[in-house]
Order: structure tokens, then sequence, then C-alpha cells
């Protein structure tokens, strides 16, 4: 393939590093909007140049980015301090990205907007959600990523697609490490009375389904869910955890109510103290959930994408990849 040019916002983040070491190890040219210099240590030295800013820097209107093949908006915030939070980065942000995009005198052959399952909402009937289901978001997470969709697909004028992954697990991942965390040290945790089915994906086969998204040919805006088509119950994740870290897990199950207290005291305490609340509306409303699964049918029959690992493989990849960078 002949080589090819990327602008990546959140290009230090958890999928954007992937992603980068990805594109620039198949000879694109990768341009990377990167926030925190000492975060882009990690990223590729070659073939890759960085633009120094963050979200807010589209926002200028006298701003020329460099002409490129593609745009890879992966940056986003999935634990905001409140709930505008989510809104402002999420949904705005994505705006005064396109609008910045239409001010230049080039136009991209297609922007991939990373997107979420949330966006969809949970499961009403029981059965996956595919990319024709009704979207009902519960959570200001959920609902702004969907808001940012409906603006992409009305006021773009350049092929985008939106692409939806399920729970991504993999090495370097800060929001699943407290769960492999959990299950190292003998502990689960679940909400009493509740099995919760749940769509989930690896970094490495997101990364593949990127690609493929990125290389549409197609001039129409698209969704795509990219997930397993394996929907997993919550215990049956506990299970896998327990086989990769090889320990008996004592099983901690909380009532909702008590959640939801947790919940508050959380919200509450991120206020007077500085720290990312992991627990705030978002997660609680996420976790007692009855199901947030959909199916990846489409990607598959219209792109070609087949994921090269399962659930199970997921979790025992992704427990050793922590414990070889020395988080567990």
């Amino acid at each position: 393939m002949t080589q090819q040019s990327f602008l990546i916002t959140g290009a230090t983040g958890f999928i954007g590093t992937h992603l980068c070491n990805r594109l620039t190890a198949d000879g694109h040219k990768v341009y990377a909007l990167v926030r925190n210099p000492q975060k882009a240590a990690s990223l590729p030295k070659k073939g890759i140049e960085f633009i120094k800013g963050d979200l807010s820097l589209f926002k200028d209107k006298k701003l020329k980015l460099p002409q490129v093949d593609y745009v890879l908006h992966i940056a986003g915030i999935v634990a905001a301090k409140n709930v505008q939070g989510y809104f402002d980065i999420n949904t705005q942000a994505t705006i005064d990205l396109v609008e910045c995009l239409k001010r230049q005198s080039w136009k991209p052959k297609r922007m991939l907007h990373a997107s979420s399952l949330a966006a969809a909402g949970p499961c009403l009937d029981g059965k996956p959600k595919n990319e024709k289901s009704p979207n009902n978001p519960i959570e200001p997470y959920g609902q702004s990523k969907l808001a940012a969709e409906e603006y992409l697909n009305q006021n773009t004028p350049f092929p985008v697609t939106n692409f939806r992954p399920g729970i991504v697990m993999g090495p370097h991942d800060p929001a699943m490490l407290t769960l492999f965390k959990m299950a190292h040290y003998r502990f689960g945790f679940k909400v009493m009375g509740l099995d919760a089915g749940i769509s989930f994906i690896h970094v490495d086969d997101l990364i593949e389904a990127i690609v493929a998204m990125s290389f549409d040919v197609s001039n129409k805006h698209k969704t795509y869910f990219a997930v397993y088509d394996e929907v997993i119950k919550t215990s049956a994740i506990w299970k896998s955890l327990k086989k990769a870290t090889g320990k008996r897990l004592f099983m901690l199950s909380v009532p909702q109510p008590l959640l939801y207290l947790l919940m508050l005291g959380s919200t509450a305490l991120s206020k007077i103290i500085p720290y990312t609340n992991q627990l705030d509306i978002k997660q609680y409303k996420q976790i007692t959930a009855k199901a947030y699964s959909c199916t990846s049918k489409a990607l598959r029959d219209d792109l070609g994408w087949q994921p090269k690992h399962n659930v199970e493989e997921a979790v025992k990849k992704t427990y050793q990849g922590y414990r070889e960078i020395g988080w567990i």
C-alpha cells in the first residue's frame, strides 16, 4: 500500500498510542496532536510529527493544519468532573475540529470518530444491538458521544465513520486496570442479583478495525460497532480473570442501593478533593444496566474485518501485558 497521511487526536492515549505504532510501522505518515510532551515519549520515533496543543487548538480560526488523507479523532473524556464536562470534550471539541477542517484548503478522504457502545445505550429487549437499533443512551458520556455523531452525520462535507467499540481491554489501559488488580489480589465484584451481558474487544483487534474503516473507499457516512460478537456475562468475565490469574477469587456482591450511595459519596468527595472519580453517575448507570451488547456483523460483512481473539484470549493477553509492564 502506498504511504498515506493521518492526523490523529488523542495520540498519546491508550488507543491512540497503539494506533500510531501500527500506522508508522506500516510506513504511513502521522501528525499527532500532543498536549503533554512527556507522554509523547511513548510514541514512535520515526514517521510521526507532533502538533503541540490540546483540543482547544481547533477553535483558532487562523489555524492551518497539515494536509492529510485521513483524520482520526480518538480524543475524548470517559470520566468528567460534571455532566457539562462530557459535552465540552466529547461533543463541542468534535464540532470545533470539523469546523476547523472546513476552513482548510483541503478535505480528508475520510474522518473517523471514536464513539462508543454507550452512544447506543443498553439493550432493552435482551438482544445485541446493531446499527439500525434505536439509540437510548442513559448517561452523560453516551449522550455526549451520540450528540457528536449526530452533528457529524448532518454537518460534515466529507465522509465520516463513527465507530462504537464495546469495552476495550489491553495493556496500558488504566480504565480496566482496577478490575484486573482486583482479580490479581483474589477479589471479584458484582451487583447483587445482576449478571449483565457485555460486549468487549481487545485493543489489537480494534486497531485492525480502525485501519479497515479508514481505508473505506465509499463516500458515505458510516456507523459501525466494533466488538466480539461473543456476548459475555459478568460472571463469565470473572471466570476468565480467574483462569488468567490462576487464582481463586472471593466474590463480593454489592446491593444496588449501596452502590448508589457509594456513587453519591464518591461524586461529592471528588468536588472537594481533586481526583478522577471512577464511580460517577456514568459508571453507576453502566454497571447497573442489564445488558450492554451489540454485533459487528455489518463491519465484518462490509469491510472484511475479522478479530484474531475471543474474550477469554483477550483477558489472558491483557493480564499478561499488565504484568510485563509492571502495572500489576
